[in-house]
């Protein structure tokens, strides 16, 4: 009989622990509200249960994802929660029934866990883990929590990583361990962004040799998709953004053209001239479907292909895409997570690449922060001055 994961939590829950094992404290940037900055604050944390790791994070990467919460275009389960979701660090203890992770690994926290007994695990497809429902609610998985906050209150970790602090503790299922060699924010950035770009182009898409490509957002995962591109050998690939300095970066990421969007620019038709005409093989919608997904699809020639990696605020129910256009020119659309592949399989596969050197990675970083530093950090991704801002913690 198949145990649940649940179940299997339950039954080990007497384990012991391996490392430090007391009640700690730590600080931590905790969301409380809706138009409200995050509030970095001083929390208890519990110690590892037997199937957690206890990390002393290192660095964060500052995602869009997080600022959908912050706005309240995406909803979450309860509120304390702590922020953040793309990060790397270094393991301080873990659990007895921890298998493959020791104290002192370097290690990529994943915004999605790995159950390993779900169907979708078994099959090797980590990135649809059945668990994968729970990121936003609050609870560890086995549905306890391990933050209080000065008041006693529980406090909830984010994508069940709350990485926006100096001490975490998640669930193995959220962990991959990467080569000491790594830096800890290349680490980071690989644990979602990086991924999700490159393997939009090269899991979902299948971008072959010679395709022509278009990459609406050259932010987090766009750049990474420009880098995609350029990796499967397409002969155009055609970067859009709203900021111009994004365009000229998009150039030395592997952009053979650019445009700047906005209002008057009629972007199909800048494609079509790009690309004899007919449109490109390719889309990618990186940012803002919502405004964007019309226009990627009628960038696209017959039989094209538009992949989504961009969040859309909950509100927005339906697609602002024909029906009848997508059946007139035989057209897909494809929603990627995680680059349409495994978590435990992308973010190596990525940090190779960029061991032999072709992927940048260190160069997507724009601005480094202090924790305390954190809405600062939100500030400047709102208003478009980073490709990617990274929290550093220790």
């Amino acid at each position: 009989m198949e145990l649940s994961r649940r179940t299997l939590l339950a039954l080990t829950g007497a384990m012991a622990v391996s490392g430090p094992s007391a009640r700690t404290t730590t600080r931590a940037a905790l969301f409380r509200g809706v138009g409200q900055p995050l509030s970095v604050e001083t929390i208890q944390l519990d110690p590892p249960r037997p199937t957690e790791v206890h990390v002393r994070m290192v660095a964060v990467g500052l995602c869009h994802t997080d600022l959908h919460v912050l706005r309240g275009e995406r909803q979450v389960g309860m509120q304390p929660m702590v922020m953040g979701h793309e990060g790397a660090g270094v393991v301080e203890a873990v659990g007895a029934a921890v298998r493959d992770i020791e104290t002192g690994d370097h290690v990529a926290l994943t915004w999605l866990p790995a159950c390993g007994v779900c169907r979708w695990c078994r099959a090797g497809a980590h990135h649809r883990c059945a668990e994968s429902s729970r990121i936003a609610r609050g609870p560890q998985l086995d549905g306890t929590y391990r933050r209080r906050d000065a008041a006693g209150r529980d406090v909830g970790s984010f994508c069940l990583v709350g990485a926006f602090a100096e001490r975490t503790v998640v669930d193995q299922a959220s962990v991959v361990v990467v080569d000491k060699s790594i830096p800890f924010e290349v680490a980071a950035l690989a644990s979602c962004g990086v991924p999700a770009g490159v393997g939009a182009v090269t899991n979902a898409a299948r971008v072959r040799s010679g395709d022509s490509v278009v990459v609406i957002g050259v932010g987090g995962d766009g750049m990474n998709a420009v880098q995609g591109a350029r990796l499967a050998g397409a002969k155009v690939i055609i970067a859009v953004d709203l900021h111009a300095w994004k365009l000229d970066a998009a150039r030395t990421f592997g952009a053979t053209h650019t445009i700047q969007a906005g209002a008057g620019v009629d972007l199909p038709a800048r494609v079509r001239e790009l690309t004899e005409g007919v449109g490109a093989d390719h889309a990618f919608v990186c940012v803002d479907p919502a405004a964007t997904l019309l226009d990627a699809s009628r960038a696209t020639t017959v039989g094209g292909t538009v992949v989504m990696t961009g969040l859309t605020p909950e509100s927005v129910a339906t697609t602002p895409v024909p029906p009848i256009e997508l059946l007139r020119g035989q057209k897909t659309v494809i929603g990627s997570v995680y680059g349409s592949a495994s978590q435990r399989t992308g973010i190596p596969e990525v940090l190779r690449l960029y061991r032999q050197g072709s992927l940048k990675l260190g160069e997507l970083v724009s601005r480094r922060y202090r924790l305390d530093e954190i809405n600062q950090g939100y500030a400047d991704l709102a208003a478009g001055r980073n490709l990617r801002g990274v929290l550093q913690l220790g």
